[in-house]
């Protein structure tokens, strides 16, 4: 009698390696802070390109480590779209994340949710968080949550994507090219324009870990107020969006909690 093969078991599908890409001039304090949060991620499999756009203070905090799992490349201040650009070509994930050095993830389970937003096919996963007002200290001041949200539509009038909890496929790039360097300031809402009008899916997750930093002299405060309104013209030119209002994640964040205030407020009075 002839015995039935056993079925054969599927093949085994290694995780897709996640490349966090994290560019940094000269805060080495917050850089520490930020591949702390990257590296205590768990549920996946990752490294850390860590791309100093300074005077090598980060290559420092890195040799510091002594860990195989965080890389250090140098920009020579090229400005932060070439460090990001640098860090996305030496990357060796099939997977981007990117993680500003003064930002960092609460939760060890941020990647891992993003990973399970986007799916079994090509995607921009995006999740929520908080902006942390912090002193010169770093003493939080004030937390406000920051729910983010985007569709192709949406982001014609607002950006309300966070650079610090996003994920995308980095075969991206070998359609839609490069990060915009005329573009300092809005580089990221850029590319979120590029890949949504390309009919890539935007998918978020359910994670909330991301916490911005919000200081005086980051690139989105008033102290560059200036130059990231000619940066926000450029970038309306370019996808015909017409006059926006100039924002930031801390204003947006106000903005919403002041909306819910106003409702709640007459509910108070009775």
């Amino acid at each position: 009698m002839t015995e039935t093969p056993a079925p054969l078991s599927p093949p085994l599908i290694s995780p897709p390696l996640i490349s966090v890409v994290i560019p940094t001039r000269g805060r080495p304090a917050l850089l520490g802070r930020a591949i702390a949060s990257a590296r205590a991620q768990t549920g996946v499999s990752f490294e850390i390109v860590v791309v100093d756009d300074g005077d090598g203070e980060g290559l420092e905090v890195i040799a510091g480590l002594g860990s195989a799992d965080v890389r250090g490349l140098s920009s020579a201040r090229q400005g932060q779209v070439a460090a990001r650009r640098l860090g996305v070509k030496a990357a060796a994930g099939a997977l981007i994340a990117f993680l500003d050095d003064d930002d960092w993830w609460a939760d060890a389970d941020h990647l891992a949710g993003l990973v399970a937003a986007r799916g079994p096919s090509p995607a921009l996963a995006y999740a929520s968080g908080a902006v942390v007002v912090e002193d010169a200290t770093l003493r939080v001041v004030e937390t406000m949550p920051f729910v983010a949200a985007a569709t192709a539509e949406t982001l014609a009038r607002d950006n309300t994507l966070i650079v610090s909890a996003i994920l995308y496929d980095r075969a991206l790039h070998d359609d839609l090219g490069e990060f915009d360097l005329s573009l300092p300031h809005y580089w990221d809402w850029d590319w979120y324009l590029r890949v949504a009008r390309a009919g890539i899916p935007l998918r978020p997750s359910t994670g909330s870990a991301a916490r911005i930093s919000a200081r005086h002299g980051s690139v989105s405060s008033d102290a560059h107020i200036g130059a990231r309104r000619a940066d926000l013209d450029r970038l309306a030119l370019k996808h015909g969006l017409g006059h926006i209002p100039l924002r930031n994640h801390e204003s947006i964040a106000r903005d919403r909690l002041a909306a819910a205030e106003s409702i709640v407020a007459p509910d108070a009075c009775d």
